[in-house]
């Protein structure tokens, strides 16, 4: 207002009063003038002194109130509303000489009492709520409603007259007044005190109206966007004040002296279910992340203060509960019970304090984390992400991507804010938050560098132009007023932050592409880094070099960065090495930080100075002591790709990160602890395995040349690992009595050993020159063969170990698989020279010529249980069956792999074949027609390397490279058990058909299309599975279960939402109904046995 005229705003004023004053007896162009020019511009006092004479305060005429006011003569124009505010509070409490002094300050008292609540609020609160909110102050004599002052306030204050109108001043000028004792004197009101009240009034208001699924959750399987008319029950369950109360009550204890009796009131509310309750409501109001940094205040209000420990651990943990899970619950808010609860670490205080009262939830069987992870986001919807900055204030996340957009996420949730910001057209190298957090500079691979409004999230303005090539680096100045950018154009150029000019030229010096730029703290340095494997220094003032370049890199330096105090400079460089450089001489501290094993992409400090946060192409995280250059901790692992960017956050407690893996990921920058149990039992990733005939052990042969027995049923180990070979056990196989296990290994032997005591049974055999790849007990169990990169098959005595006649020669390449026919007189063995080779068991001679078929090497062989067909998996990507007696083909090659076929065997009966493959699946065919039964069994995360049958023929034993041995159900169609005859083979890649017993491991009925288990054990089975199936196909009612989904779901049929597993976890997560057991203990498993899911979730709750 201040920009208007005078005589215009009097003119204006005058208009008003005419108008609000029409018709009044007594009052005309005179009285108008009057009140105009005495209103001096005040639009305000305008519209109060007309309702002053409309309505006049009890005693007095229009006139005389007319009269009062033109009167009255403030000292100045900045008080004319004060002195205003000053009448008219003085003729609603009707102070005068006659008025009982008693009852003066009673009406004071109840002002004071009702204003400050209005004025302590953090938004205003209608008269329900406000009144709701003032039944549980603490003294019982202030909680009257606030009508008895508000309705006399109509002049000064909104929504008076209306039960659900907020109220609040109508003119900030009344605040300012109220606020300010110098002016208002008695009625001064000093918001402080209020708090306490507003902090006791919030709690209690929770405790009172809190309650379990609120607002009546349809189905866990439903995503809140989906549960029909929930927004209406919102509205309708959740009162302004418990909203109110839910996302400001730490607000109002941050603003109030510590105070035992408040204190104790937070300690019951942290012990209490409301605390899910509460986390509950502000999931349905949106108000999750205001959580996660108001949280610690209520914890550093309790510090320092003896019986409250509880109640502030349960505080930091309930802010790592909404990291971790808040973009869980936002999404589908049973959830917070159903999924979040369960997933949350052993050793945290909400777990501990809270499962036993939500006992019908799934449970973490095994691999659940002991501590909080250090990832607590992952965050999905680009493509690579090349860049990622904090916001000022922490709150957001700006990132730029492959994909042309630069994006904001909420940091606490990783929830996307608003839509993409678009307009580069390409790839978005980098970007930067200015100092106030009110804008982003952006620099792509267009030549263009824009900048970008937060709050609209509109561009500012045209892009910038001037580089000539990609500009791979931008960065606010510390005052925001420039942007300092680089470029493959060899240049660093300055900008004008607000009139988005060049100043100056460019700084030019740089002899290759400048790939990160930055300013000092004290803005008068800029540090650049280049693929010239220079770092340089330039004075912003005159754009020239400020010494010379900083050498020690032996690649391109990719980042750089001043140190908070401005003496040091942190560089990475494509030499997979960080250095640190002292800014006043120029010189390198200390020796480089070695540890990545890769180009180092990224490296920021942290607030303090004292750490280094880095990324780099390993996949990894890294956090370095800035004094000492040493790594703190464990690299941070999650990422599947290059990491290209890694920032602090403000406060220094989080960092993020953006990869070539489409995701950003937010960590912990503290955590230390161990995240969860070591895989159980083994040291190495394994290799080989083998099931005993009676189906109670496995042997497993890793690669650091050990074996080890274990429980077939648990996982478990039994007994110590067995050593003796020097490397890699390649294959691994029992005796027919399972008396004795054949092992074979890169250190070109092969050993035997007791399976009873573990030992090793007489001296390693030796004679083949070259490491041992495949061996196998003869059906009667006396010899051995054995297959060897030295191109030749040797048997051997299984009771002395001295080989049996001459080596067996033919192949022209490494001999990789070799398998005994099921009467022991013949054997088969597959080479790297592409064919197949029949030999005579007893003599060592070869049976006609080689079956020839395959185009590339012979990965394995197996014979069927009746002798008459050979089955063989070759590099060529295919599966084929041989005729025995002709040599022949049988058909044609089986095909759907598009990797390597490494390992093949027949189940017991012969109808089936089931291959392993480089493209890491499982497939099983119908060994009459050729074709594939049912979909690939997918889970292991590298090639598998050797599939085998349990001997009742109802289950898959599989082996990778991934380092895991994966136990099946092979009920898919039907039970392959139901047409078990007899077993054929050990489980390694090249097994022989061998007559076993009826396997130990249980076998639940896993041929019912409604067995859902995500667990080694079958009992841990969902239960009523009726509604989740509903509608499915029942040939494959059981597909979806088979793969989680990215963003960490498992869903069901329809898209029904089963459960939802924490970033840390999943890559852990490797069950799902097909998989009976994995090998090594420690993945994830779950017990659903007790879950309530559906429309049954709310009976995961037990009051």
């Amino acid at each position: 207002m201040d920009d208007i005229p005078p005589e215009v705003a009097e003119r204006d004023i005058y208009a008003y009063v005419s108008k609000k004053l029409e018709g009044l007896s007594h009052f005309g162009s005179n009285e108008f003038t009057a009140l105009a020019k005495k209103a001096d511009g005040l639009f305000e006092w305008a519209r109060l002194a007309c309702e002053s004479i409309e309505a006049p305060p009890p005693g007095l005429s229009s006139e005389q109130s007319f009269s009062i006011m033109v009167s009255r003569d403030p000292v100045n124009r900045e008080h004319l509303l004060y002195d205003m505010y000053d009448l008219i509070l003085t003729g609603i409490l009707r102070k005068d000489k006659h008025t009982n002094p008693e009852i003066q300050q009673t009406q004071l008292a109840t002002f004071h009492s009702v204003m400050g609540q209005i004025l302590g609020t953090a938004e205003p609160l209608p008269l329900n709520s406000l009144n709701a909110m003032r039944s549980h102050f603490l003294d019982e004599s202030e909680r009257y409603k606030v009508e008895v002052m508000v309705e006399h306030m109509g002049s000064l204050l909104s929504g008076t007259t209306n039960s659900s109108t907020p109220i609040r001043p109508l003119h900030a000028s009344f605040r300012d007044f109220l606020t300010d004792q110098s002016h208002s004197g008695e009625f001064f009101v000093d918001v402080s005190k209020a708090q306490r009240d507003l902090a006791f009034a919030s709690l209690r208001v929770m405790r009172k109206e809190l309650s379990f699924n609120i607002c009546n959750l349809k189905s866990s399987y439903l995503p809140n966007s989906e549960d029909p008319g929930l927004r209406e029950r919102v509205d309708k369950c959740i009162s302004p004040h418990l909203s109110y109360a839910c996302r400001f009550w730490p607000a109002h204890i941050q603003a109030t002296d510590f105070d035992p009796e408040l204190a104790n009131e937070i300690k019951s509310f942290f012990d209490h279910q409301r605390l899910f309750f509460w986390l509950e409501v502000l999931s349905l109001i949106n108000a999750l992340s205001g959580a996660v940094p108001a949280l610690p205040l209520v914890a550093k209000w309790l510090k320092g203060h003896t019986g409250y420990e509880g109640a502030l651990s349960a505080a930091m943990d309930a802010q790592r509960f909404i990291q971790l899970f808040g973009v869980l619950i936002l999404h589908s808010t049973p959830h917070l019970y159903v999924s979040a609860l369960p997933f949350s670490p052993v050793n945290s205080t909400l777990s501990k304090t809270f499962s036993a009262r939500f006992p019908n939830c799934l449970r973490v069987a095994s691999g659940r984390d002991i501590n909080w992870t250090a990832v607590q986001t992952v965050i999905s919807g680009h493509t690579e992400v090349n860049s990622v900055a904090f916001s000022p204030d922490g709150t957001r996340i700006a990132t730029g991507s492959d994909d042309r957009t630069v994006r904001l996420w909420d940091a606490a949730t990783g929830q996307p804010v608003g839509e993409p910001l678009l307009g580069h057209t390409s790839s978005v190298s980098s970007v930067s938050f200015s100092p106030d957090g009110t804008r982003i500079v952006s620099g792509s691979y267009d030549e263009t560098v824009r900048l970008w409004d937060v709050a609209t999230r509109q561009p500012i303005g045209e892009p910038l132009l001037g580089h000539t090539e990609i500009v791979r680096s931008v960065a606010f100045s510390p005052s925001g007023s420039r942007i300092v950018t680089g470029s493959d154009d060899k240049t660093v150029r300055l900008w004008n932050a607000a009139t988005r000019q060049p100043v100056g030229e460019p700084l030019q010096g740089h002899t290759d592409s400048v790939n990160s730029v930055s300013f000092s703290p004290d803005e008068t340095r800029i540090v650049s880094g280049s693929d010239d494997k220079t770092v340089r220094l330039w004075e912003v003032a005159t754009g020239q070099p400020a010494g010379e370049p900083l050498e020690g890199h032996t690649e391109s330096v990719r980042s750089v960065s001043f140190s908070p105090d401005g003496t040091r400079i942190a560089s990475g460089s494509d030499d997979s090495t960080v250095r640190l450089w002292d800014v006043a001489m120029g010189k390198p501290i200390g020796e480089p930080l070695e540890g990545h094993t890769d180009y180092v992409r990224s490296l920021s400090f942290s607030p303090d100075g004292s750490r280094i946060v880095t990324s780099s192409d390993d996949g990894t995280v890294r956090l370095w002591d800035a004094a000492t250059g040493q790594p703190v901790g464990e690299p941070l692992l999650g990422h599947a790709g290059w990491v290209y960017s890694v920032s602090f956050s403000p406060d220094g407690t989080r960092i993020v990160s953006g990869s070539e893996d489409h995701t950003v990921r937010v960590w912990d920058a503290a955590t230390g602890q161990p995240v969860g149990e070591p895989l159980g039992g083994l040291t190495n990733s394994i290799s080989s395995v083998s099931l005993s005939p009676d189906g109670t052990r496995f042997a497993t042969g890793s690669m650091d040349g050990t074996v080890q027995l274990l429980d077939a049923v648990t996982g478990r180990p039994v007994g110590e690992p067995l050593l003796g070979h020097t490397d890699r056990v390649y294959s691994i196989s029992f005796s027919p009595d399972g008396t004795r296990i054949a092992t074979c290994s890169a250190d070109k032997t092969v050993c035997l050993w007791d399976s009873g005591t573990g030992q090793l049974v007489g001296e390693p055999c030796r004679g083949h020159t070259d490491g041992v790849n495949s061996v196998s007990f003869s059906p009667d169990g006396p010899r051995l063969v054995s297959g060897s990169d030295d191109g030749t098959v040797r048997l051997w005595d299984a009771g002395t170990g001295q080989p049996v006649g001459e080596p067996l020669r033919g192949h022209t390449d490494r001999v990789l698989s070799v398998s005994f026919s099921p009467n022991g007189t013949c054997i088969a063995t597959g080479s790297m020279d592409k064919t197949i080779r029949l030999w005579d068991a007893a003599t060592g001679q070869p049976i006609g010529q080689p079956l020839q078929g395959h185009t590339l090497w012979v990965n394995s062989v197996s014979f069927s249980p009746d002798g008459t067909r050979i089955v063989s998996g070759s590099g060529d990507n295919t599966v084929r069956l041989w005729d025995v007696g002709t040599r022949q083909p049988v058909g044609e090659p089986l095909e759907g792999h598009t990797g390597w076929v490494i390992s093949v065997s027949f189940s017991r009966d012969g109808t089936c074949i089931v291959s392993g493959s480089y493209d890491k699946t499982v497939r099983l065919w119908d060994a009459t027609t050729g074709k594939p039964i049912g979909q690939p069994l997918r889970g292991h995360t590298d090639w598998v390397n050797s599939v085998s049958f349990s001997s009742d023929g109802t289950r898959i034993i599989s082996c990778s490279g991934d380092g895991t041995a994966r136990v099946w159900y092979a009920a898919i169609g039907k039970l392959l058990h139901d047409h078990a005859e007899e077993d054929g083979s050990s489980f390694s890649p090249h097994g022989s058909c061998i007559p076993h017993p009826a396997a130990a491991i249980p076998t639940p009925n896993t041929a019912n299309d409604d067995f859902i288990s995500f667990s080694s054990n079958s009992t841990h089975a969902l239960h009523n599975t009726t509604e989740l199936l509903a509608g499915a196909p029942h040939d494959d009612r059981r597909s979806t279960f088979r793969v989680l989904r990215e963003d960490g779901w498992m869903v069901g049929p329809n898209h029904r939402l089963l459960f939802w597993v924490p970033p840390a976890s999943r890559e852990a997560f490797s069950y799902h109904p097909d998989i009976a057991l994995i090998i090594p203990r420690g993945h994830v498993e779950l017990d659903l046995s007790r879950m309530a899911h559906g429309t049954r979730w709310q009976q995961c709750y037990k009051e």
